[in-house]
């Protein structure tokens, strides 16, 4: 498997073009209906170009994947790693989140088909990028655990509630039509609601993890994990 930490620049231009025509193919396909020649097709190559580069469509598969975890990794500016503070680092990944999964719908389909069928490259991506100190889900990791030390926030599981975010996240984009459905002006709109969207979950997650006053029922919340 390739090393996630490899940057976006390393690659080829062609490689790039094949990568991303890679992409759209997997994630309307899957891997197993995905076929080589569609994939040369909408690259713009011959097979034997597309196989001089990756010798079967196993090895491309899991390249893609790797590529996609870059983008993703990439795809975050500086102002998540300079955050001051935990609101600003809660904002930043959120809008950082939103964004790419608006720009890079065919990642997230792919994403869902992995994760669909057992996830198990996924789950080796994931791991890795989360050694990282860089990676954008470890970086809101550390910040929520440092704000529940210090009080800024209530105590709560950090790998918990980093989950909810980003289902919170996703859900929209992975389930669009019926989204549309139970929000008309979703289907009338679609980047206002997801603007909209940006600032709603923000407001949920932030004010959900304010620190509880003395009236609160403290009987509910989950303890700090040691």
């Amino acid at each position: 498997m390739a090393d996630v930490s490899t940057s976006l620049s390393e690659y080829s231009e062609t490689e790039r073009e094949i990568f991303d025509a890679a992409l759209r193919v997997f994630a309307q396909e899957g891997r197993r209906g995905a076929r080589m020649q569609a994939i040369a097709d909408a690259a713009d190559i011959n097979k034997a170009m597309l196989h001089y580069y990756f010798r079967n469509k196993d090895t491309l598969y899991e390249e893609v994947f790797a590529y996609t975890t870059r983008q993703f990794m990439a795809s975050f500016d500086e102002s998540l790693k300079q955050a001051p503070t935990f609101a600003e680092t809660l904002r930043a990944f959120i809008d950082g989140y939103i964004d790419f999964v608006r720009s890079n719908e065919a990642c997230m389909r792919l994403m869902v088909q992995e994760n669909l069928a057992g996830g198990t490259l996924l789950g080796e991506h994931i791991r890795e990028a989360a050694t990282s100190g860089e990676a954008p889900p470890k970086i809101l990791v550390e910040t929520i655990a440092s704000a529940a030390r210090t009080g800024e926030i209530r105590p709560v599981d950090p790998d918990q509630a980093v989950l909810s975010v980003i289902s919170t996240c996703l859900y929209a984009f992975v389930a669009q039509p019926t989204v549309q459905i139970m929000h008309p002006p979703a289907a009338d709109d679609w980047d206002a609601f997801v603007e909209s969207r940006k600032e709603h979950v923000f407001d949920l997650i932030y004010h959900g993890l304010a620190p509880r006053s003395e009236g609160d029922n403290d009987s509910q919340a989950s303890p700090q994990p040691e």
